[in-house]
């Protein structure tokens, strides 16, 4: 398997996310880490659901808008969430903006796309066919910047400010940290900024039954077909792109995976809506259901991603 730079030194990666975080804290919220009460072991949980745009992949937007010279457009791919941070920060940086998704993408953060001032192409297929678009799409653009939803150095540097946030606002370290996994961009990041203080930590990747791609994966030793179901937890959904640098570093730094069933998934959320008063999209229950399988370990973190779910959705679930 391919190493890729960002893993060869953690030291210089940690740098690296540091620097991040200088750049893009004029555009990113300190999220706060809550406790949830209930027996098991302690369960701290990342509230990414209050970062701005609704998930934390705003942090991976603005580290990519404000890495290099100003772009002529911003082009990207996404199945929502994307979507949202890459256009929320290229309208306040006043770039124009288009974004790729696929057809069957959730019609709650389709209709939010299309309140901003994106341009929104829609893609038949998977998402790697909107991704793929979205690169060819670039390539014939001068002056363009692809900011890609996970396969980009500097999307995976801006995840990684918020396992800097762990470190800074957590004194000991915790035994499990869950974490969703769609292209691997959240967790790879979050790793490299912990791995080297947090050596002990188990990191656990968390994915849907119905979209298992980056287990697949990192089991072959490179992109491999997946299959791809209807999934609640639509935000990781879809096959990897090839070559994605995610893939070494997911197969480096991550301890396992778990995959997740859509009645766990389901009963996650009900769960976070009715005991803790969390409305929390399924990509996130999918990490909040792995710690909830497990009783093991004195504490467990766990990152709940986003909370971008539509009305009909939270209706069937509760």
């Amino acid at each position: 398997m391919i190493e890729h730079p960002l893993q060869r030194d953690l030291g210089q990666s940690l740098r690296a996310a540091r620097e991040t975080r200088e750049r893009i804290a004029p555009h990113v919220r300190h999220t706060p880490l809550l406790e949830l009460e209930g027996p098991g072991p302690r369960r701290l949980v990342k509230l990414e659901t209050l970062q701005r745009t609704g998930s934390f992949k705003v942090r991976g937007a603005a580290s990519a808008l404000t890495a290099g010279p100003r772009p002529a457009e911003v082009i990207a791919a996404s199945t929502g969430n994307h979507g949202l941070a890459v256009a929320a920060l290229a309208g306040s940086l006043g770039l124009p903006c288009r974004v790729f998704v696929p057809a069957g993408a959730s019609a709650a953060k389709l209709a939010r796309l299309r309140a901003t001032a994106v341009g929104l192409i829609e893609v038949a297929g998977d998402p790697l066919a909107a991704e793929l678009a979205a690169r060819e799409a670039a390539e014939q653009t001068t002056g363009a910047l692809l900011v890609a939803p996970y396969n980009d150095a500097q999307v995976i540097l801006g995840q990684a400010t918020l396992g800097l946030e762990l470190l800074d606002d957590l004194a000991q370290e915790p035994d499990r940290l869950f974490v969703a996994v769609g292209g691997g961009g959240l967790i790879g990041g979050v790793a490299l900024a912990i791995r080297g203080r947090w050596p002990r930590c188990e990191i656990v990747g968390c994915l849907p039954e119905a979209s298992p791609a980056m287990a697949d994966a990192v089991a072959a030793g490179h992109v491999v077909p997946s299959r791809l179901a209807p999934t609640l937890a639509d935000a990781t959904a879809g096959n990897l792109e090839p070559g994605s640098i995610t893939v070494p570093l997911c197969a480096a730094l991550v301890d396992r995976f778990e995959l997740i069933g859509e009645a766990e998934i389901a009963a996650a959320m009900r769960v976070a809506a009715l005991e803790h008063h969390l409305a929390i999209e399924g990509a996130a229950a999918l990490a909040l259901a792995a710690s909830l399988r497990e009783q093991g370990g004195a504490s467990h973190v766990i990152v709940l991603g986003g909370a971008n779910v539509g009305p009909e959705t939270l209706r069937a679930i509760l």
